[in-house]
């Protein structure tokens, strides 16, 4: 979803050339009429259902007519010069993040009294207080700031007293809304110059910018938004002077085009690649219009050159959008290979558990080994206690030391069955050491 959003702020620019006050002929215009519709698509088609239930609520009497500033504003959506009308989709999306600021102001009152309070002032505030208005401000910032501000040069004070309580209401709006997107500009670029827009909760200004090796990179999520706000002033404030909106947008091109060459803000070089694209194209878009305006005698080469113009457009959001489609994609593969790498880790590791296993935990047999160890040694020990008897006793020794080579002869048996259970290495060994000894005995016995 960021990446559709990334690629519709990429595209509002040129886009919004098409309220620029000049005519296109012929099939041009009802080309780059659906375009923009396309572009700046209600989602949520509040057209059919918000506008009169708008109508209740402000209570804007028949005879108060509303209709759009110009032809021009209104083939991109703005059909009213009412601020509330304009916004769309833009009103829902802003009535639910404030309606998510007051819980979240209300939870942080609370959190002083309840524990539950408290986690999901933390969940709220860690998500939507900052990192989130911060990211509506900047996707829903041309709507916002255009709606209002043709709000405001509608209105006068001689319309607004005379208007209803519903038009007022939308004035003052357009006023506190175009104030706080100005404004907007301003905190975010204290926030970066203060160098807390690598904090977490302010990390959207810089997310996807090359801010570590370039300066102005980081400031280029407030260039954009201050970009935007002059192409507004010029296209709404100078909506009668045609060829000083040209002028002033060519020129607010060129040096936009210049800085993404010398700063390359992304951190990716695709998307440098595409952002440089798309502001060169502008210019070239401009270029033509330019020449659109010149040859306002003749009509064949008019029409030609409005082709030309939906051209250039239709060729930038194709491939816009197939950078996004291929970054999806992308995106797709590399999720799926860590998913199929993660369960192949986790399947080496129990193996090598396996394997280790046994070295680290000694097996019964072998910790049993020192117990046999030690009964042989006491064994040896009456053998040779054994010995010295029959050398002191003489002849009576060696009805003894027969007796003493059954018992030893007994012990080793028994040893011998101790050890049916263990290892068969060690019932080896045992059983040798057996051996071993009887013949040593047999020696002692005959001398």
């Amino acid at each position: 979803m960021n990446l559709i959003w990334g690629m519709m702020n990429d595209l509002s620019f040129i886009i919004s050339l098409g309220m620029i006050s000049i005519s296109i002929p012929g099939i041009a215009s009802r080309i780059q009429s659906l375009v923009s519709n396309l572009i700046y698509m209600d989602l949520l088609m509040t057209d059919k259902w918000l506008s009169s239930w708008l109508e209740d609520i402000t209570q804007i009497p028949e005879e108060d007519d509303d209709e759009p500033m110009n032809l021009f504003l209104g083939s991109q959506g703005f059909q009213s010069r009412l601020l509330l009308f304009n916004l769309g989709s833009t009103l829902v999306f802003l009535i639910i993040q404030v309606l998510i600021l007051f819980y979240t102001g209300l939870m942080r009152l609370l959190s002083y009294f309840s524990p539950r309070a408290k986690k999901q002032y933390a969940f709220l505030e860690k998500r939507f207080v900052w990192g989130g208005t911060i990211r509506f401000i900047i996707q829903q910032f041309q709507p916002l700031i255009f709606s209002s501000l043709i709000n405001i040069k509608c209105a006068s004070s001689s319309y607004l007293q005379a208007q209803s309580i519903g038009v007022r209401i939308n004035f003052y709006l357009s006023t506190v809304i175009f104030s706080g997107t100005l404004i907007s500009i301003a905190v975010f670029f204290v926030i970066v110059k203060m160098g807390k827009a690598r904090e977490n909760r302010y990390s959207t200004l810089i997310e996807g910018l090359n801010s570590k090796e370039s300066v102005l990179a980081a400031y280029w999520t407030v260039w954009t938004l201050a970009k935007w706000s002059l192409m507004c002033l010029v296209i709404i404030l100078l909506a009668d002077y045609p060829g000083l909106q040209l002028q002033l947008l060519t020129a607010l091109s060129i040096f936009s085009t210049t800085l993404q060459l010398t700063a390359k803000p992304m951190d990716s070089l695709v998307e440098n690649i595409i952002c440089l694209f798309n502001e060169v194209m502008t210019t070239i878009y401009l270029y033509t219009l330019i020449g659109f305006v010149i040859t306002s005698d003749n009509i064949v080469l008019r029409e030609s050159i409005g082709l030309v113009l939906i051209s250039i457009l239709l060729f930038v959001i194709l491939v816009n959008f197939f950078k996004v489609l291929i970054m999806i994609i992308i995106e797709i593969v590399k999720k799926i290979k860590e998913k199929l790498s993660s369960q192949n880790q986790k399947v080496t590791i129990i193996r090598i558990q396996q394997q280790k296993y046994p070295s680290k935990m000694p097996s019964i047999p072998e910790a049993q080994v020192y117990d046999i160890e030690e009964v042989k040694e006491e064994i040896k020990e009456e053998i040779k206690q054994e010995e010295q008897i029959f050398q002191q006793m003489g002849a009576k020794t060696k009805k003894k030391g027969r007796f003493k080579k059954g018992k030893v002869q007994s012990r080793c048996l028994l040893l011998n069955e101790h050890n049916e259970t263990r290892d068969p290495q060690q019932q080896s060994i045992s059983r040798s050491m057996c051996v071993q000894d009887a013949p040593e005995l047999n020696l002692n016995v005959l001398k």
